[in-house]
């Protein structure tokens, strides 16, 4: 675990050193919390509760998924195509371990990015409705375990993609994450447009555990990835 949390220091301080990241992470938090603006002040007084909550569903962890697209490219595909990588492929730490610590490294910004989006969406709220809003217990827990925990996932799920196949295949891979989260959050607008159902705890209870078994899942895959295949990659 100290050799996770090794490699987890080494990529966060390179990511807020990268101030430019950062200012991006923090324009996007304004940017998807000014966008709640509009439902709020349109909904109808008995719904203004469940649309705040369904934008707090929606819209905090969008921006936490595409902060970890961006930091992902910066720890993967950039070590990658600048030869960096090859520093760590030369220590004695294993590929899961390398992944892990590359994983919390990522996440950890990219969750302070989505948690600064459900503060600025909840000041937005309170603003507009002139009265006290807050956070139902499941969007509570939505926000503290289910959006890390998918924040997590996407950022495995990045890593693997990148370690495990070349540099053209990487940016095909690219092209392709971007257009999904690009639907994704089409998808998201769409549906809390549409006034959505309340959140749940049911939901979230069960968001949480495919988060885990997906984690779970890349995990176990990390043992066909090689030191000697990501070198193989490199070119």
């Amino acid at each position: 675990m100290n050799t996770i949390r090794i490699v987890a220091e080494k990529e966060l301080n390179d990511i807020i050193r990268t101030r430019s990241q950062m200012l991006v992470g923090i324009f996007f938090a304004l940017w998807f919390s000014a966008m709640t603006a509009p439902a709020i002040m349109t909904a109808e007084k008995s719904l203004v509760f469940d649309q705040y909550n369904n934008l707090l569903f929606y819209f905090v962890l969008m921006p936490g998924i595409f902060m970890a697209y961006m930091f992902s490219g910066k720890v993967f595909f950039n070590e990658k195509r600048e030869g960096i990588i090859e520093t760590l492929l030369c220590t004695p730490l294993s590929m899961r371990r390398i992944w892990a610590g590359k994983i919390l490294g990522v996440t950890i910004p990219a969750y302070l990015i989505a948690l600064l989006t459900a503060a600025l969406i909840t000041l937005i709220a309170n603003i507009i409705t002139t009265t006290i809003l807050l956070p139902s217990p499941a969007v509570f827990l939505h926000i503290v375990l289910v959006v890390p925990a998918f924040i997590a996932v996407a950022v495995g799920l990045m890593g693997f993609g990148h370690l495990l196949l070349g540099m053209r295949e990487n940016q095909i891979l690219n092209i392709t994450i971007f257009a999904a989260i690009f639907l994704a959050f089409s998808l998201a607008n769409n549906n809390v447009t549409n006034g959505g159902s309340a959140v749940s705890g049911v939901l979230v209870g069960g968001m949480l555990i495919i988060a885990v078994l997906l984690l779970a899942l890349i995990s176990y895959l990390t043992r066909y990835l090689s030191k000697e295949r990501i070198t193989m990659t490199l070119s």
